[in-house]
């Protein structure tokens, strides 16, 4: 698979679900009590992570692969 068909099917769809994720993520975490946020703040942060994985592939591949 060529690297503009794995950002183009790949990481742009998932970049996107993330970040809708992150979305429903902090709208939940306003609505819940404090002390059950705990496992939100660590589904926030490995949504961040990923979200971080793909904008240094989709970086990556636009500025370095021909």
């Amino acid at each position: 698979m060529l690297a503009a068909d794995f950002s183009r099917f790949v990481l742009i769809p998932l970049f996107v679900l993330n970040m809708g994720a992150m979305v429903i993520t902090l709208q939940m975490k306003k609505k819940i009590k404090p002390e059950f946020s705990g496992n939100l703040n660590k589904l926030f942060l490995l949504e961040n992570i990923i979200g971080l994985a793909c904008s240094i592939g989709l970086g990556y591949i636009a500025f370095f692969v021909n």
